[in-house]
């Protein structure tokens, strides 16, 4: 199993929410099980910080 971290985080909380639910928010097969996509690119665009968000992966070889 490879695990790793990407080095993004910076720029507005659409690019991860579009980009894990599709930019109209109907990606095929990609199901939201808890939460709210609105809130959290909220959450990301009100970050005072350089890094607003840490996204990663897992890799199943």
């Amino acid at each position: 199993m490879i695990v790793q971290f990407a080095r993004r985080g910076k720029g507005v909380g659409s690019g991860p929410v579009d980009y894990l639910l599709g930019k109209d928010r109907n990606r095929e097969r990609a199901t939201l099980n808890q939460g709210d996509p609105d809130l959290v690119q909220s959450l990301i665009d009100s970050s005072p910080y350089a890094k607003k968000y840490t996204s990663g992966f897992l890799c199943f070889a």
